[in-house]
Protein backbone atom coordinates (compact mmCIF):
# COMPACT_ATOMS: atom_id res chain seq x y z
CA UNK A 1 0.00 0.00 0.00
CA UNK A 2 1.25 3.47 -0.82
CA UNK A 3 2.40 5.27 2.34
CA UNK A 4 0.51 8.39 1.27
CA UNK A 5 -2.84 6.63 1.75
CA UNK A 6 -2.04 5.08 5.13
CA UNK A 7 -4.03 6.45 8.03
CA UNK A 8 -4.93 5.82 11.65
CA UNK A 9 -8.72 5.73 11.94
CA UNK A 10 -11.29 5.69 14.68
CA UNK A 11 -14.78 4.72 13.53
CA UNK A 12 -17.89 5.23 15.67
CA UNK A 13 -15.72 5.29 18.81
CA UNK A 14 -17.75 5.57 22.02
CA UNK A 15 -16.46 5.45 25.58
CA UNK A 16 -18.24 5.74 28.92
CA UNK A 17 -17.13 5.69 32.53
CA UNK A 18 -19.74 4.97 35.19
CA UNK A 19 -22.56 5.86 32.83
CA UNK A 20 -20.95 9.15 31.82
CA UNK A 21 -20.45 9.41 28.06
CA UNK A 22 -16.89 10.55 27.40
CA UNK A 23 -16.77 9.91 23.64
CA UNK A 24 -19.88 9.77 21.51
CA UNK A 25 -19.55 7.86 18.25
CA UNK A 26 -16.47 9.67 16.94
CA UNK A 27 -15.19 9.24 13.39
CA UNK A 28 -11.61 10.49 13.00
CA UNK A 29 -8.85 9.93 10.49
CA UNK A 30 -5.19 10.85 10.93
CA UNK A 31 -3.31 10.68 7.63
CA UNK A 32 0.30 9.96 6.80
CA UNK A 33 2.16 13.01 5.59
CA UNK A 34 0.22 15.35 7.88
CA UNK A 35 0.56 16.69 11.41
CA UNK A 36 -2.92 16.53 12.91
CA UNK A 37 -3.87 18.44 16.05
CA UNK A 38 -6.44 17.37 18.62
CA UNK A 39 -7.72 20.26 20.74
CA UNK A 40 -10.63 21.27 22.97
CA UNK A 41 -11.47 22.59 26.43
CA UNK A 42 -11.32 20.76 29.75
CA UNK A 43 -13.36 17.57 29.67
CA UNK A 44 -13.72 17.61 25.89
CA UNK A 45 -12.55 14.01 25.52
CA UNK A 46 -9.16 14.64 23.90
CA UNK A 47 -7.16 12.54 26.33
CA UNK A 48 -9.75 9.77 26.27
CA UNK A 49 -9.64 9.58 22.47
CA UNK A 50 -5.84 9.67 22.56
CA UNK A 51 -5.84 6.78 25.03
CA UNK A 52 -8.18 4.80 22.78
CA UNK A 53 -5.82 5.33 19.86
CA UNK A 54 -2.81 4.22 21.90
CA UNK A 55 -4.52 1.21 23.47
CA UNK A 56 -4.60 2.51 27.03
CA UNK A 57 -8.43 2.49 26.86
CA UNK A 58 -10.75 0.11 25.05
CA UNK A 59 -13.86 1.83 23.64
CA UNK A 60 -17.21 0.17 24.32
CA UNK A 61 -18.22 0.57 20.68
CA UNK A 62 -16.43 1.37 17.46
CA UNK A 63 -13.04 0.35 16.13
CA UNK A 64 -9.46 1.64 15.78
CA UNK A 65 -7.56 0.68 12.62
CA UNK A 66 -4.23 1.51 11.03
CA UNK A 67 -3.65 0.97 7.29
CA UNK A 68 -6.68 -1.32 7.27
CA UNK A 69 -5.48 -3.46 10.19
CA UNK A 70 -7.78 -3.66 13.22
CA UNK A 71 -6.04 -2.69 16.48
CA UNK A 72 -8.92 -3.40 18.85
CA UNK A 73 -7.79 -5.29 21.95
CA UNK A 74 -4.09 -4.66 21.40
CA UNK A 75 -2.34 -3.08 24.43
CA UNK A 76 0.14 -0.21 23.96
CA UNK A 77 3.18 -2.54 23.91
CA UNK A 78 1.68 -4.63 21.10
CA UNK A 79 0.81 -1.50 19.14
CA UNK A 80 4.40 -0.34 19.53
CA UNK A 81 5.61 -3.50 17.79
CA UNK A 82 3.39 -2.48 14.87
CA UNK A 83 5.08 0.92 14.65
CA UNK A 84 2.59 2.92 16.73
CA UNK A 85 4.38 4.83 19.49
CA UNK A 86 3.59 7.67 21.86
CA UNK A 87 5.23 10.23 24.10
CA UNK A 88 3.81 11.21 27.47
CA UNK A 89 2.58 14.51 28.92
CA UNK A 90 4.94 14.06 31.85
CA UNK A 91 8.49 13.26 30.83
CA UNK A 92 9.26 9.63 31.70
CA UNK A 93 13.02 9.23 31.29
CA UNK A 94 15.29 7.04 33.36
CA UNK A 95 17.46 9.35 35.50
CA UNK A 96 20.16 6.67 35.81
CA UNK A 97 20.74 6.39 32.06
CA UNK A 98 22.38 8.93 29.79
CA UNK A 99 20.46 10.70 27.05
CA UNK A 100 21.83 8.26 24.47
CA UNK A 101 21.00 5.22 26.61
CA UNK A 102 17.44 6.49 27.17
CA UNK A 103 17.00 6.84 23.43
CA UNK A 104 18.41 3.36 22.80
CA UNK A 105 15.49 1.93 24.79
CA UNK A 106 13.18 3.12 22.02
CA UNK A 107 14.93 1.08 19.36
CA UNK A 108 15.30 -2.13 21.38
CA UNK A 109 11.97 -3.47 20.04
CA UNK A 110 13.54 -3.73 16.58
CA UNK A 111 16.18 -6.21 17.69
CA UNK A 112 15.78 -9.83 18.73
CA UNK A 113 19.07 -11.23 19.95
CA UNK A 114 17.31 -12.81 22.94
CA UNK A 115 18.14 -13.22 26.61
CA UNK A 116 21.22 -15.44 26.11
CA UNK A 117 22.90 -12.84 23.91
CA UNK A 118 22.20 -10.20 26.55
CA UNK A 119 24.50 -12.03 29.00
CA UNK A 120 27.14 -13.36 26.61
CA UNK A 121 29.38 -11.20 24.38
CA UNK A 122 28.28 -12.99 21.21
CA UNK A 123 28.92 -11.54 17.78
CA UNK A 124 25.19 -11.10 17.23
CA UNK A 125 24.72 -9.22 20.52
CA UNK A 126 27.66 -6.94 19.78
CA UNK A 127 26.36 -6.24 16.28
CA UNK A 128 22.91 -5.34 17.60
CA UNK A 129 24.37 -3.09 20.29
CA UNK A 130 26.34 -1.19 17.64
CA UNK A 131 23.26 -0.86 15.45
CA UNK A 132 21.15 0.39 18.37
CA UNK A 133 23.79 2.95 19.33
CA UNK A 134 24.10 4.18 15.75
CA UNK A 135 20.32 4.56 15.45
CA UNK A 136 20.15 6.42 18.79
CA UNK A 137 23.01 8.70 17.76
CA UNK A 138 21.18 9.57 14.54
CA UNK A 139 17.96 10.35 16.42
CA UNK A 140 19.59 12.63 18.98
CA UNK A 141 21.50 14.41 16.21
CA UNK A 142 18.29 15.01 14.25
CA UNK A 143 16.80 16.70 17.30
CA UNK A 144 19.89 18.77 18.07
CA UNK A 145 20.87 16.74 21.14
CA UNK A 146 24.24 15.48 19.97
CA UNK A 147 26.22 17.67 22.39
CA UNK A 148 24.30 16.36 25.42
CA UNK A 149 24.16 12.67 24.42
CA UNK A 150 26.40 11.65 27.35
CA UNK A 151 24.62 13.75 29.95
CA UNK A 152 21.90 12.53 32.31
CA UNK A 153 18.32 13.83 31.90
CA UNK A 154 18.43 15.63 35.24
CA UNK A 155 21.25 17.80 33.90
CA UNK A 156 19.03 19.15 31.12
CA UNK A 157 16.32 21.84 31.11
CA UNK A 158 12.69 20.71 30.58
CA UNK A 159 12.70 21.53 26.87
CA UNK A 160 15.71 19.33 26.22
CA UNK A 161 14.22 16.51 28.29
CA UNK A 162 11.09 16.69 26.13
CA UNK A 163 13.20 16.38 22.99
CA UNK A 164 14.98 13.34 24.47
CA UNK A 165 11.63 11.64 24.96
CA UNK A 166 10.62 12.44 21.38
CA UNK A 167 13.98 11.11 20.16
CA UNK A 168 13.25 7.87 22.03
CA UNK A 169 9.85 7.72 20.33
CA UNK A 170 11.19 8.23 16.79
CA UNK A 171 14.40 6.19 16.97
CA UNK A 172 12.59 3.01 15.98
CA UNK A 173 11.25 4.67 12.81
CA UNK A 174 7.55 4.50 13.81
CA UNK A 175 4.71 4.64 11.33
CA UNK A 176 2.51 6.53 13.80
CA UNK A 177 3.76 9.07 16.35
CA UNK A 178 1.28 10.19 19.03
CA UNK A 179 2.42 13.17 21.10
CA UNK A 180 0.62 13.96 24.35
CA UNK A 181 1.02 17.70 25.12
CA UNK A 182 4.65 17.90 23.98
CA UNK A 183 4.88 21.62 24.88
CA UNK A 184 3.69 21.16 28.48
CA UNK A 185 5.95 23.07 30.88
CA UNK A 186 8.12 24.61 28.15
CA UNK A 187 8.99 28.28 27.89
CA UNK A 188 8.58 30.26 24.67
CA UNK A 189 12.08 29.57 23.41
CA UNK A 190 11.82 25.84 24.14
CA UNK A 191 8.42 25.70 22.44
CA UNK A 192 9.83 27.31 19.30
CA UNK A 193 12.65 24.73 19.25
CA UNK A 194 10.08 21.97 19.67
CA UNK A 195 7.96 23.32 16.80
CA UNK A 196 10.95 23.31 14.46
CA UNK A 197 11.85 19.76 15.51
CA UNK A 198 8.33 18.45 14.89
CA UNK A 199 8.15 20.12 11.49
CA UNK A 200 11.51 18.56 10.59
CA UNK A 201 10.23 15.12 11.64
CA UNK A 202 7.16 15.30 9.40
CA UNK A 203 7.39 13.02 6.37
CA UNK A 204 5.05 11.42 3.80
CA UNK A 205 5.37 8.07 5.60
CA UNK A 206 4.58 9.28 9.13
CA UNK A 207 1.23 9.78 10.83
CA UNK A 208 1.74 12.42 13.53
CA UNK A 209 -1.00 13.30 16.03
CA UNK A 210 -0.53 16.09 18.58
CA UNK A 211 -2.76 16.58 21.62
CA UNK A 212 -1.90 20.09 22.76
CA UNK A 213 -3.24 23.15 24.55
CA UNK A 214 -0.73 25.62 23.08
CA UNK A 215 -2.78 27.20 20.28
CA UNK A 216 0.20 28.97 18.72
CA UNK A 217 1.96 25.63 18.31
CA UNK A 218 -1.12 23.88 16.94
CA UNK A 219 -1.96 26.64 14.46
CA UNK A 220 1.65 26.90 13.31
CA UNK A 221 2.58 23.26 12.68
CA UNK A 222 -0.66 21.35 12.08
CA UNK A 223 -2.06 20.63 8.63
CA UNK A 224 -5.41 19.52 10.04
CA UNK A 225 -7.13 20.01 13.38
CA UNK A 226 -9.99 18.27 15.20
CA UNK A 227 -11.83 20.22 17.89
CA UNK A 228 -13.71 18.24 20.54
CA UNK A 229 -16.39 19.29 22.99
CA UNK A 230 -18.17 16.95 25.43
CA UNK A 231 -17.01 13.91 23.49
CA UNK A 232 -18.16 15.17 20.10
CA UNK A 233 -16.32 16.73 17.15
CA UNK A 234 -17.50 20.30 16.65
CA UNK A 235 -14.97 21.30 13.99
CA UNK A 236 -12.43 19.71 11.68
CA UNK A 237 -10.29 21.29 9.01
CA UNK A 238 -7.23 23.37 8.28
CA UNK A 239 -5.91 25.81 10.88
CA UNK A 240 -7.54 28.64 8.93
CA UNK A 241 -10.91 26.89 8.85
CA UNK A 242 -10.76 26.11 12.56
CA UNK A 243 -9.61 29.64 13.39
CA UNK A 244 -12.62 31.08 11.56
CA UNK A 245 -15.17 28.64 12.97
CA UNK A 246 -17.60 30.71 15.06
CA UNK A 247 -18.17 28.05 17.70
CA UNK A 248 -14.43 27.48 18.15
CA UNK A 249 -13.70 31.19 18.37
CA UNK A 250 -16.56 31.80 20.80
CA UNK A 251 -15.99 28.91 23.17
CA UNK A 252 -12.68 27.13 22.76
CA UNK A 253 -9.72 28.99 21.35
CA UNK A 254 -7.67 30.45 24.14
CA UNK A 255 -9.32 28.35 26.86
CA UNK A 256 -7.38 26.02 29.12
CA UNK A 257 -6.92 22.46 27.95
CA UNK A 258 -6.79 19.22 29.89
Amino acid sequence: MNAAVKSLKGEAVSLSFGGIKVLQGLDVEFRAGQITGLIGPNGAGKTSLFNCLTGAYSPQTGSITYAGHVLDGLPPAKRATKGIVRSFQHVALSPDLTVLENVMIGVARNYHAGWLHAFLPTARAQQEQRAMREAANKAVTELGLGKVADKFPTELPPGRQRLVEIARAIVGKPDVLLLDEPAAGLNNSETRDLMRSLQNLASPELVMVVVEHDMDLVMSICDRIYVLNFGEIIACGSPEEVRNNEDVVRIYLGSDDD
